[in-house]
């Protein structure tokens, strides 16, 4: 209980260093740029679905 309330004491005082910032947000842009193509493609897949299950809804509505 201790030695975890030193270690998040120390996160604490590094979350408030602005290098830290600073390099956390350069990490933070770069998993970013590598996540981008999988997010863009999950996107239009999510776009696909939604527009199906509208047109389903919409032909059994008709019905």
């Amino acid at each position: 209980m201790l030695i975890r309330r030193f270690v998040v004491a120390a996160l604490m005082r590094a979350a408030r260093n602005p290098d830290v910032q600073k390099k956390a947000g350069e990490m933070a842009g770069k998993a970013l740029d590598a996540a981008r193509p999988s997010l863009l493609r999950a996107s239009r897949k999510a776009g696909e679905l939604t527009r199906k299950a509208a047109a389903k809804l919409r032909d059994d509505a008709e019905r």
